[in-house]
Protein backbone atom coordinates (compact mmCIF):
# COMPACT_ATOMS: atom_id res chain seq x y z
CA UNK A 1 0.00 0.00 0.00
CA UNK A 2 1.30 3.54 -0.81
CA UNK A 3 2.22 5.50 2.04
CA UNK A 4 1.49 9.28 2.82
CA UNK A 5 3.72 11.65 3.70
CA UNK A 6 2.98 14.51 5.32
CA UNK A 7 5.61 17.98 5.16
CA UNK A 8 4.40 21.49 7.28
CA UNK A 9 6.86 23.12 4.73
CA UNK A 10 10.04 24.41 5.11
CA UNK A 11 8.85 27.90 7.23
CA UNK A 12 12.52 28.09 8.59
CA UNK A 13 13.66 29.18 4.83
CA UNK A 14 10.14 31.29 4.29
CA UNK A 15 10.57 33.33 7.55
CA UNK A 16 14.26 34.65 6.34
CA UNK A 17 13.02 36.38 3.47
CA UNK A 18 10.28 38.58 5.31
CA UNK A 19 11.71 42.03 6.23
CA UNK A 20 11.75 43.25 9.32
CA UNK A 21 9.16 46.06 8.53
CA UNK A 22 6.73 43.22 8.43
CA UNK A 23 6.37 42.17 11.57
CA UNK A 24 2.67 41.41 11.90
CA UNK A 25 3.21 39.14 8.87
CA UNK A 26 6.14 36.97 10.88
CA UNK A 27 3.38 37.17 13.96
CA UNK A 28 0.20 35.84 11.66
CA UNK A 29 2.72 33.20 10.03
CA UNK A 30 4.42 32.01 13.47
CA UNK A 31 0.63 31.67 15.02
CA UNK A 32 -0.15 29.43 12.05
CA UNK A 33 2.30 27.10 12.39
CA UNK A 34 1.94 26.65 16.23
CA UNK A 35 -1.41 25.60 15.43
CA UNK A 36 -0.71 23.19 12.76
CA UNK A 37 2.08 22.03 15.08
CA UNK A 38 -0.66 21.35 17.70
CA UNK A 39 -3.09 20.01 15.77
CA UNK A 40 -0.46 17.53 13.78
CA UNK A 41 -0.22 16.27 17.66
CA UNK A 42 -3.02 15.83 18.67
CA UNK A 43 -4.15 13.57 15.51
CA UNK A 44 -1.06 11.60 16.78
CA UNK A 45 -1.68 10.94 19.53
CA UNK A 46 -5.99 10.30 18.62
CA UNK A 47 -5.18 7.90 15.64
CA UNK A 48 -2.90 5.07 14.83
CA UNK A 49 -1.79 2.97 11.13
CA UNK A 50 -0.43 0.06 10.02
CA UNK A 51 2.21 2.25 7.95
CA UNK A 52 5.45 3.78 8.93
CA UNK A 53 7.18 6.85 7.01
CA UNK A 54 10.93 6.80 6.75
CA UNK A 55 11.50 8.65 9.71
CA UNK A 56 9.66 6.48 11.78
CA UNK A 57 6.60 8.01 12.56
CA UNK A 58 3.44 6.44 12.19
CA UNK A 59 0.61 7.56 9.44
CA UNK A 60 -2.34 6.77 7.62
CA UNK A 61 -2.85 4.40 4.60
CA UNK A 62 -5.05 5.39 1.57
CA UNK A 63 -8.74 4.21 2.31
CA UNK A 64 -7.80 3.56 6.04
CA UNK A 65 -9.86 5.50 8.68
CA UNK A 66 -8.72 5.40 11.77
CA UNK A 67 -10.12 5.96 15.44
CA UNK A 68 -8.92 6.48 19.43
CA UNK A 69 -9.88 3.13 21.47
CA UNK A 70 -10.47 4.99 24.35
CA UNK A 71 -10.79 8.97 25.03
CA UNK A 72 -8.44 10.59 26.87
CA UNK A 73 -6.07 7.57 27.54
CA UNK A 74 -2.45 8.10 26.80
CA UNK A 75 -1.86 4.50 25.33
CA UNK A 76 -4.58 2.59 23.51
CA UNK A 77 -5.35 -0.92 24.83
CA UNK A 78 -7.92 -1.35 21.92
CA UNK A 79 -7.63 0.37 18.33
CA UNK A 80 -10.35 0.21 15.45
CA UNK A 81 -9.10 0.18 11.93
CA UNK A 82 -11.43 0.82 9.43
CA UNK A 83 -10.26 -0.01 5.77
CA UNK A 84 -11.90 0.55 2.26
CA UNK A 85 -9.15 -1.09 -0.17
CA UNK A 86 -9.02 -3.21 -3.47
CA UNK A 87 -7.91 -6.67 -3.15
CA UNK A 88 -7.08 -8.24 -6.13
CA UNK A 89 -8.79 -5.85 -7.94
CA UNK A 90 -11.80 -6.06 -6.16
CA UNK A 91 -13.41 -3.65 -3.27
CA UNK A 92 -13.04 -4.86 0.42
CA UNK A 93 -14.47 -3.51 3.65
CA UNK A 94 -12.16 -4.65 6.27
CA UNK A 95 -12.81 -3.28 10.12
CA UNK A 96 -10.02 -4.72 12.52
CA UNK A 97 -9.54 -4.35 16.45
CA UNK A 98 -5.86 -4.34 17.37
CA UNK A 99 -6.02 -4.74 21.31
CA UNK A 100 -3.33 -4.86 23.27
CA UNK A 101 -3.10 -7.28 26.38
CA UNK A 102 0.28 -6.13 27.62
CA UNK A 103 -1.90 -3.02 28.52
CA UNK A 104 -3.27 -4.75 31.40
CA UNK A 105 -6.32 -2.73 30.42
CA UNK A 106 -8.44 -5.44 28.58
CA UNK A 107 -9.95 -8.43 28.91
CA UNK A 108 -11.00 -10.53 25.31
CA UNK A 109 -13.62 -13.29 26.63
CA UNK A 110 -16.44 -15.33 25.28
CA UNK A 111 -20.32 -14.75 25.67
CA UNK A 112 -23.49 -16.67 25.06
CA UNK A 113 -26.86 -15.94 24.39
CA UNK A 114 -28.86 -15.30 27.39
CA UNK A 115 -25.86 -16.31 29.33
CA UNK A 116 -26.72 -20.05 28.61
CA UNK A 117 -25.23 -22.94 26.39
CA UNK A 118 -28.66 -23.15 23.80
CA UNK A 119 -30.49 -20.12 22.32
CA UNK A 120 -29.30 -17.45 20.07
CA UNK A 121 -29.65 -13.50 20.50
CA UNK A 122 -28.65 -10.26 18.74
CA UNK A 123 -24.89 -9.66 19.24
CA UNK A 124 -25.66 -5.99 20.30
CA UNK A 125 -27.87 -7.14 23.11
CA UNK A 126 -25.25 -9.48 24.30
CA UNK A 127 -22.69 -6.12 23.75
CA UNK A 128 -24.97 -4.37 26.04
CA UNK A 129 -25.60 -7.17 28.75
CA UNK A 130 -21.96 -6.91 28.99
CA UNK A 131 -21.14 -3.46 29.02
CA UNK A 132 -18.03 -4.22 26.55
CA UNK A 133 -16.43 -1.63 24.60
CA UNK A 134 -16.29 -3.68 21.55
CA UNK A 135 -17.39 -7.03 20.29
CA UNK A 136 -17.48 -9.26 17.04
CA UNK A 137 -19.73 -12.21 16.41
CA UNK A 138 -18.24 -15.80 17.70
CA UNK A 139 -17.55 -19.06 16.25
CA UNK A 140 -19.53 -22.32 15.07
CA UNK A 141 -22.90 -24.07 16.96
CA UNK A 142 -24.91 -26.79 16.36
CA UNK A 143 -28.38 -26.60 15.64
CA UNK A 144 -29.97 -25.71 19.14
CA UNK A 145 -27.10 -22.90 19.61
CA UNK A 146 -24.58 -25.08 21.76
CA UNK A 147 -21.34 -24.32 20.78
CA UNK A 148 -19.27 -26.72 18.64
CA UNK A 149 -15.96 -26.69 21.42
CA UNK A 150 -13.97 -25.62 24.45
CA UNK A 151 -15.87 -22.09 26.43
CA UNK A 152 -14.50 -21.06 29.34
CA UNK A 153 -15.53 -17.95 30.48
CA UNK A 154 -14.12 -16.24 33.87
CA UNK A 155 -12.76 -19.32 34.61
CA UNK A 156 -15.63 -21.56 34.23
CA UNK A 157 -15.98 -24.24 32.34
CA UNK A 158 -18.82 -24.61 29.81
CA UNK A 159 -17.93 -27.06 26.94
CA UNK A 160 -15.01 -28.91 26.48
CA UNK A 161 -12.76 -29.14 23.54
CA UNK A 162 -12.74 -31.31 20.30
CA UNK A 163 -8.64 -31.32 20.34
CA UNK A 164 -8.89 -30.57 16.62
CA UNK A 165 -9.34 -26.56 16.31
CA UNK A 166 -7.17 -23.67 17.93
CA UNK A 167 -8.37 -22.70 21.10
CA UNK A 168 -8.29 -18.69 21.74
CA UNK A 169 -7.17 -18.57 25.39
CA UNK A 170 -6.70 -15.16 27.16
CA UNK A 171 -4.96 -15.68 31.02
CA UNK A 172 -3.24 -13.46 33.51
CA UNK A 173 -3.35 -11.31 30.37
CA UNK A 174 -1.71 -12.95 27.71
CA UNK A 175 -3.18 -14.51 24.54
CA UNK A 176 -2.74 -17.25 22.43
CA UNK A 177 -3.98 -19.80 19.87
CA UNK A 178 -3.34 -23.74 20.56
CA UNK A 179 -4.55 -26.85 20.57
CA UNK A 180 -5.87 -28.23 23.24
CA UNK A 181 -6.86 -31.62 24.75
CA UNK A 182 -9.49 -31.00 28.04
CA UNK A 183 -9.55 -33.29 31.43
CA UNK A 184 -12.52 -33.00 33.57
CA UNK A 185 -12.54 -35.01 37.05
CA UNK A 186 -14.93 -34.90 39.86
CA UNK A 187 -12.34 -34.96 43.16
CA UNK A 188 -12.92 -35.27 46.74
CA UNK A 189 -10.03 -35.81 49.43
CA UNK A 190 -9.89 -39.56 48.82
CA UNK A 191 -10.95 -40.11 45.78
CA UNK A 192 -11.15 -38.66 41.93
CA UNK A 193 -13.19 -39.80 39.30
CA UNK A 194 -12.11 -38.79 35.29
CA UNK A 195 -15.19 -37.43 33.93
CA UNK A 196 -16.04 -37.94 30.22
CA UNK A 197 -17.66 -34.55 28.89
CA UNK A 198 -19.06 -31.81 30.57
CA UNK A 199 -22.91 -30.29 29.41
CA UNK A 200 -23.05 -32.36 26.20
CA UNK A 201 -24.83 -35.91 25.59
CA UNK A 202 -23.16 -36.54 22.56
CA UNK A 203 -20.44 -38.91 23.35
CA UNK A 204 -23.72 -41.02 24.88
CA UNK A 205 -21.33 -42.86 27.34
CA UNK A 206 -19.42 -42.36 30.48
CA UNK A 207 -19.69 -39.90 32.89
CA UNK A 208 -20.91 -36.45 31.80
CA UNK A 209 -20.71 -32.76 34.29
CA UNK A 210 -24.33 -31.16 33.81
CA UNK A 211 -24.04 -27.25 35.20
CA UNK A 212 -27.05 -25.00 35.36
CA UNK A 213 -25.37 -23.46 31.91
CA UNK A 214 -27.10 -26.41 30.46
CA UNK A 215 -30.36 -25.44 31.91
CA UNK A 216 -32.56 -26.08 34.88
CA UNK A 217 -32.71 -30.13 33.99
CA UNK A 218 -30.59 -33.03 32.30
CA UNK A 219 -33.21 -33.69 29.55
CA UNK A 220 -32.03 -33.45 26.41
CA UNK A 221 -32.83 -30.56 23.86
CA UNK A 222 -34.24 -33.00 21.39
CA UNK A 223 -36.78 -33.74 24.35
CA UNK A 224 -35.88 -37.07 25.40
CA UNK A 225 -34.90 -38.37 28.74
CA UNK A 226 -31.95 -40.13 29.24
CA UNK A 227 -31.40 -42.48 32.34
CA UNK A 228 -28.39 -43.24 33.90
CA UNK A 229 -26.88 -42.68 37.06
CA UNK A 230 -26.74 -39.77 38.61
CA UNK A 231 -24.55 -38.10 41.29
CA UNK A 232 -26.78 -34.70 42.66
CA UNK A 233 -23.99 -31.82 43.92
CA UNK A 234 -24.86 -28.70 45.59
CA UNK A 235 -22.65 -25.82 46.81
CA UNK A 236 -19.66 -28.40 46.30
CA UNK A 237 -21.08 -31.67 48.89
CA UNK A 238 -23.33 -34.63 47.67
CA UNK A 239 -26.65 -34.67 48.03
CA UNK A 240 -27.92 -37.58 46.44
CA UNK A 241 -27.05 -40.44 44.40
CA UNK A 242 -30.06 -41.69 42.23
CA UNK A 243 -29.96 -45.04 40.29
CA UNK A 244 -32.23 -44.99 36.70
CA UNK A 245 -32.59 -41.52 37.30
CA UNK A 246 -34.15 -40.23 34.29
CA UNK A 247 -34.54 -36.43 33.76
CA UNK A 248 -33.27 -34.67 37.37
CA UNK A 249 -33.05 -31.06 38.11
CA UNK A 250 -29.84 -29.50 38.05
CA UNK A 251 -29.43 -27.46 41.55
CA UNK A 252 -28.49 -23.95 41.96
CA UNK A 253 -24.94 -23.39 42.54
CA UNK A 254 -24.41 -27.00 41.74
CA UNK A 255 -24.34 -29.75 39.23
CA UNK A 256 -25.37 -33.53 38.11
CA UNK A 257 -22.67 -36.18 37.38
CA UNK A 258 -24.64 -38.71 35.13
CA UNK A 259 -23.24 -42.12 34.10
CA UNK A 260 -24.28 -42.72 30.76
CA UNK A 261 -23.99 -45.30 27.72
CA UNK A 262 -22.42 -48.54 27.21
CA UNK A 263 -21.28 -49.96 30.68
CA UNK A 264 -22.52 -46.72 32.05
CA UNK A 265 -26.17 -47.27 33.55
CA UNK A 266 -25.98 -49.14 36.56
CA UNK A 267 -28.77 -51.59 37.54
CA UNK A 268 -29.40 -52.50 41.47
CA UNK A 269 -28.61 -51.25 44.43
CA UNK A 270 -25.87 -53.35 45.08
CA UNK A 271 -24.18 -52.63 42.03
CA UNK A 272 -24.43 -48.70 42.62
CA UNK A 273 -22.84 -49.22 46.27
CA UNK A 274 -20.32 -51.20 44.87
CA UNK A 275 -19.27 -49.06 41.57
CA UNK A 276 -19.68 -45.39 42.85
CA UNK A 277 -16.45 -44.05 44.45
CA UNK A 278 -18.42 -40.97 46.23
CA UNK A 279 -21.01 -40.87 48.87
CA UNK A 280 -23.50 -38.73 50.12
CA UNK A 281 -22.17 -35.73 52.28
CA UNK A 282 -19.03 -35.92 50.64
CA UNK A 283 -17.81 -32.65 49.48
CA UNK A 284 -16.11 -32.74 46.22
CA UNK A 285 -15.20 -30.23 42.99
CA UNK A 286 -14.77 -30.09 39.86
CA UNK A 287 -11.57 -29.76 38.68
CA UNK A 288 -10.12 -29.19 34.59
CA UNK A 289 -6.89 -29.16 32.93
CA UNK A 290 -5.37 -27.46 31.78
CA UNK A 291 -6.69 -25.04 34.48
CA UNK A 292 -6.83 -21.49 33.65
CA UNK A 293 -7.31 -19.72 36.73
CA UNK A 294 -10.47 -17.72 38.29
CA UNK A 295 -9.83 -15.20 35.38
CA UNK A 296 -9.24 -17.33 32.75
CA UNK A 297 -11.20 -17.49 29.52
CA UNK A 298 -11.16 -19.84 26.33
CA UNK A 299 -13.05 -20.07 22.93
CA UNK A 300 -12.48 -22.95 20.24
CA UNK A 301 -12.24 -21.42 16.64
CA UNK A 302 -12.67 -22.61 13.50
CA UNK A 303 -9.70 -23.99 11.43
CA UNK A 304 -5.97 -22.55 11.35
CA UNK A 305 -5.72 -19.83 8.59
CA UNK A 306 -2.33 -19.03 9.55
CA UNK A 307 0.18 -21.15 11.69
CA UNK A 308 3.49 -19.91 12.87
CA UNK A 309 3.80 -17.65 10.14
CA UNK A 310 2.63 -19.77 7.58
CA UNK A 311 -0.86 -19.76 5.34
CA UNK A 312 -2.40 -23.20 6.10
CA UNK A 313 -5.86 -22.63 5.53
CA UNK A 314 -6.98 -25.45 2.88
CA UNK A 315 -9.91 -25.17 0.24
CA UNK A 316 -12.37 -26.70 2.27
CA UNK A 317 -13.54 -26.31 5.81
CA UNK A 318 -15.67 -28.92 7.86
CA UNK A 319 -17.96 -26.18 9.17
CA UNK A 320 -17.64 -23.13 6.51
CA UNK A 321 -17.67 -25.65 3.64
CA UNK A 322 -16.20 -24.04 0.01
CA UNK A 323 -13.03 -21.70 0.93
CA UNK A 324 -12.43 -20.67 -2.67
CA UNK A 325 -15.72 -18.34 -2.36
CA UNK A 326 -15.63 -14.79 -1.78
CA UNK A 327 -17.67 -14.51 1.26
CA UNK A 328 -18.01 -12.61 4.38
CA UNK A 329 -15.17 -13.45 6.85
CA UNK A 330 -14.71 -13.38 10.83
CA UNK A 331 -11.45 -13.71 12.19
CA UNK A 332 -9.42 -14.02 14.98
CA UNK A 333 -5.31 -13.16 15.68
CA UNK A 334 -2.47 -12.77 17.28
CA UNK A 335 0.43 -10.83 16.36
CA UNK A 336 4.26 -11.66 17.24
CA UNK A 337 4.08 -8.99 19.72
CA UNK A 338 1.50 -10.26 21.72
CA UNK A 339 -1.37 -8.02 19.93
CA UNK A 340 -4.71 -9.58 19.28
CA UNK A 341 -6.23 -8.84 16.10
CA UNK A 342 -10.02 -9.25 15.39
CA UNK A 343 -11.35 -8.89 12.20
CA UNK A 344 -14.43 -8.71 9.93
CA UNK A 345 -14.28 -8.49 6.22
CA UNK A 346 -17.85 -7.54 4.60
CA UNK A 347 -19.09 -9.82 1.74
CA UNK A 348 -21.74 -10.51 -1.10
CA UNK A 349 -22.09 -6.86 -1.62
CA UNK A 350 -21.20 -5.69 -5.02
CA UNK A 351 -20.43 -1.84 -4.56
CA UNK A 352 -19.56 -1.89 -1.17
CA UNK A 353 -16.67 -5.26 -0.18
CA UNK A 354 -17.07 -8.74 -2.26
CA UNK A 355 -15.22 -10.99 0.42
CA UNK A 356 -12.71 -12.65 0.30
CA UNK A 357 -11.51 -16.44 -0.08
CA UNK A 358 -9.95 -18.03 2.59
CA UNK A 359 -6.18 -18.06 0.89
CA UNK A 360 -6.73 -14.18 0.35
CA UNK A 361 -7.81 -13.72 3.96
CA UNK A 362 -4.66 -15.55 4.99
CA UNK A 363 -2.72 -13.31 2.37
CA UNK A 364 -4.04 -10.24 4.18
CA UNK A 365 -3.21 -11.74 7.50
CA UNK A 366 0.07 -12.77 6.93
CA UNK A 367 1.11 -9.37 5.36
CA UNK A 368 -0.32 -7.61 8.79
CA UNK A 369 1.67 -9.01 11.12
CA UNK A 370 -0.44 -12.14 12.44
CA UNK A 371 1.38 -15.21 12.67
CA UNK A 372 -0.88 -17.09 14.22
CA UNK A 373 -4.71 -16.66 13.07
CA UNK A 374 -8.28 -18.96 13.05
CA UNK A 375 -11.73 -18.65 11.16
CA UNK A 376 -14.52 -17.65 13.47
CA UNK A 377 -18.27 -17.93 11.93
CA UNK A 378 -18.86 -16.14 8.52
CA UNK A 379 -21.30 -14.99 6.10
CA UNK A 380 -24.33 -13.74 7.28
CA UNK A 381 -23.10 -13.54 11.01
CA UNK A 382 -20.09 -11.48 10.49
CA UNK A 383 -20.40 -8.40 12.72
CA UNK A 384 -18.42 -6.00 14.36
CA UNK A 385 -19.76 -3.82 16.83
CA UNK A 386 -17.35 -0.99 18.35
CA UNK A 387 -18.55 1.75 21.13
CA UNK A 388 -22.13 0.53 20.31
CA UNK A 389 -22.34 0.86 16.74
CA UNK A 390 -22.16 -1.61 14.12
CA UNK A 391 -19.29 -0.42 12.07
CA UNK A 392 -19.59 -3.00 9.21
CA UNK A 393 -22.32 -3.92 6.84
CA UNK A 394 -23.91 -7.48 7.72
CA UNK A 395 -24.82 -9.36 4.50
CA UNK A 396 -27.75 -10.36 6.09
CA UNK A 397 -30.07 -7.52 4.40
CA UNK A 398 -27.67 -5.01 6.06
CA UNK A 399 -28.55 -5.92 9.45
CA UNK A 400 -27.80 -8.08 12.91
CA UNK A 401 -29.12 -11.89 12.88
CA UNK A 402 -29.70 -13.75 16.13
CA UNK A 403 -25.90 -15.75 17.06
CA UNK A 404 -25.14 -18.21 19.39
CA UNK A 405 -22.30 -16.33 21.09
CA UNK A 406 -19.56 -13.82 20.34
CA UNK A 407 -16.20 -12.82 21.43
CA UNK A 408 -16.41 -9.25 23.48
CA UNK A 409 -13.71 -6.88 24.15
CA UNK A 410 -13.93 -5.28 28.01
CA UNK A 411 -11.80 -2.41 28.88
CA UNK A 412 -11.12 -1.95 32.18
Amino acid sequence: MERIKSDIGNTGNLLKKITAHKMRAIVAIACMVIVCLFLLAEDRISSRSTSEAEDGSEEAEPGTTLENSVPGEPANPVVHITMEIEINGLEQSINILEINPASGKVKIKPVLSYNRLFGFQLLSEMYGKHKAYAAVNGGFFYEYGDPSGMVVIDGEIITASTGKYPVFIFSNGKAELREMETRLWLKSDETSLELDDINAWRKGSGWIAFTRMYGTTNKGVDGKTRKGTTIVVKDNVITGIIEDSGEVEIPENGMLIVRMGNGGAVTGADRVEDSMPFSVGEKVELLYHPDLGDDGQAYECGSWIVKDGEIVIGEHDHWIGNLTNRDPRTALGIKENGEVVLLTVDGRQPGHSYGLTGRELGEFLLDYGVINAAMLDGGASTEMIVEGKIVNIPAHKGTERPLAGGIIVQVK
